[in-house]
């Protein structure tokens, strides 16, 4: 499909109309809202979020949202998910017995329920769930609707079986006409993953897992289409280019449609300018390659207004309302609440390879929690805090009783600008892209792009495993769960389980050979090992415990087993 090359001249007198600069490559200071520079007062910055109030007594947390982001009207099958989680924080009061009139009191153990249309009352679900459980599934007929572009208000309406407690959720389902020009991208809010639908694909709709680079489009992407096909040829599943859309863009980005290679739309220089906003979504909506929008890159650093980022959401999603919208947090710990209303996808960019955690040689201040900028927010300066930032993030959504959205993580690739004193190594790199998915991270986009040849290649090696079929099917067909090794505190590992298989992944975090055995007791049972896709360690199955005599440093592997 080939976007009219009006689009080329369209986008560049706006933009040049609207004094909008081109934008490189090059970071700027992100100080979240910390005094950064010597001389200044050390203040609180405020913005901090914090745990809410426990209630002293049990809440019921009862919660619905659709299974996918969006349907299309080519599906005839929906689903809700439904929780009835036991909670310190949100719900509403639980008492743990019922009492049928006239008889004995019973345990309260299911919560019964109807989902119905908000507006109709058409119930949709009518069924029921163990207390204290969450990820219920429940497949409803959808061709049942009518295909609109508003979204159907939903309500849950819960009770328990002697009908003297009740409690109310809603949701909002939307069920979109059909697509056929261009692409679509829906979320999978259960397991967080993405699903693609484009030419390429027949418009079915396949999981996905971007894994690529931010890319430099002024000093690279729009040099030569030779530069976009190198990229590609690596096997990176996605790219990000980094905005300045110049009077070439649409020859770039048809070019990405033939080699359907989806793309991150950038607004980052321009995405405050509504009208900018909506003029580019109009013109770029209808690639075939599109796979989301991107609108902040680090607005709590830049200290950008409070509802930027949902102001330009809103605007997105009234012209396309087919793919999702994605921007990135620099800070630990700032407005978090307020900058994240924005978006679909959370990205993270802790940076935390050769920087100096406690002191800015940049700018010549120590770096504290309300002091200096050191280039990785809070950071402690090790690997763990790519993990540590993707934990928090999904630590703050569960304070603000939200359902959790796709986090993705954009680790390091790059050095310089007075923080960073070199590159990662290739384990490094390996380290934290894999170290990302074990903390549920749905999508790995590293900065930047070109980086250096040995980075291109390493990541490129590992983009070819964890976005094909078998390891993708276990990072978007599931959520994974953390494994403690006992007397191996640097070891971080995680399982995924897809039908009767278990995938998984061991990050050796430690920067020294380990010449003592390691033993990994697996919390299910397991049959035999099916392969090793990832990496060179010799892991061996011996009951439910995988072990090895001796782990390299940073080691990474991916291990697949087949359940008893």
């Amino acid at each position: 499909m080939t976007i009219a090359t009006t689009f080329t001249a369209a986008l560049a007198a706006f933009l040049a109309a609207q004094g909008v600069i081109a934008q490189t490559t090059t970071a700027i200071p992100r100080w979240c809202g910390k005094p950064y520079e010597s001389g200044s007062p050390n203040i609180n910055p405020g913005g901090q979020l914090e745990p809410p109030k426990p209630s002293p007594t049990p809440l019921l947390y009862v919660q619905v949202e659709p299974r996918h982001s969006i349907y299309v009207s080519s599906e005839k099958t929906g689903s809700f998910i439904v929780d009835a989680a036991l909670s310190k924080y949100h719900g509403e009061p639980y008492r743990n017995s019922t009492q049928q009139l006239g008889g004995p009191s019973q345990p309260f153990n299911n919560l019964f329920f109807t989902i119905s249309l908000e507006n109709t009352d058409q119930v949709l679900v009518s069924n029921n769930v163990s207390v204290n459980s969450t990820n219920n599934l429940f497949d409803f007929d959808i061709s049942q609707l009518q295909p609109q572009y508003d979204a159907y208000d939903v309500v849950l309406y819960g009770a328990s079986d002697d009908g003297n407690q009740t409690f109310t959720a809603t949701t909002k389902l939307f069920y979109l006409p059909d697509k056929k020009t261009g692409s679509v991208t829906k979320i999978d809010n259960l397991n967080g993953g993405l699903l693609f639908s484009n030419n390429a694909s027949n418009y079915e709709f396949i999981p996905f897992l971007a894994f690529g680079f931010y890319t430099s489009w002024g000093g690279y992407l729009e040099l030569s289409l030779e530069n976009v096909k190198t990229y590609y040829d690596l096997g990176y599943s996605a790219i990000h280019p980094v905005a300045s859309y110049s009077s070439n863009a649409s020859l770039i980005f048809d070019y990405l449609d033939e080699l359907n290679l989806p793309f991150q739309y950038d607004m980052r220089g321009t995405y405050t300018n509504l009208t900018s906003v909506a003029e580019q979504v109009t013109m770029a909506k209808d690639y075939s390659s599109l796979l989301a929008w991107y609108t902040a890159d680090e607005p709590d650093g830049n200290q950008d207004p409070f509802n930027a980022t949902s102001l330009a959401y809103d605007t997105i999603t009234k012209i396309d309302k087919y793919h999702p919208v994605s921007l990135v947090l620099n800070c630990e710990n700032y407005y978090f609440d307020k900058y994240s209303q924005g978006a679909d996808i959370l990205m993270e960019d802790a940076y935390p390879i050769g920087i100096n955690a406690t002191w800015s040689q940049k700018w010549n201040t120590p770096c504290n929690t309300t002091y200096g900028d050191c280039g990785c927010d809070n950071c402690a300066g090790e690997l763990q805090d790519v993990s540590n930032r993707l934990d928090i993030l999904a630590q703050y959504e569960e304070y603000l009783g939200q359902s959790p959205r796709p986090v993705w993580a954009v680790p390091q690739s790059f050095d310089g600008e007075q923080y960073w004193d070199r590159n990662p190594t290739v384990d490094e790199t390996w380290v934290m892209n894999q170290l990302s998915l074990n903390h549920k991270a749905k999508s790995i986009m590293m900065w930047t792009f070109p980086t250096l040849d040995d980075l291109a290649t390493a990541n490129s090696k590992q983009s070819k495993v964890v976005t094909k079929s078998p390891v993708l099917d276990f990072l978007t067909g599931a959520q994974p769960k953390g494994i403690s090794v006992e007397g191996h505190r640097l070891l971080d590992v995680a399982y995924w389980i897809v039908d009767n298989q278990a995938l998984i992944s061991v990050v050796n975090l430690g920067y020294a050979d380990s010449s003592s055995p390691v033993s990994i007791e697996l919390p299910f049972a397991a049959a035999s090992t099916a392969s090793t896709p990832w990496g060179s360690v010799n892991w061996t199955l011996s009951g439910n415990a995988l072990s090895v005599q001796s782990l390299d440093a940073l080691a990474t592997s991916l291990v697949i087993l087949d359940l008893s």
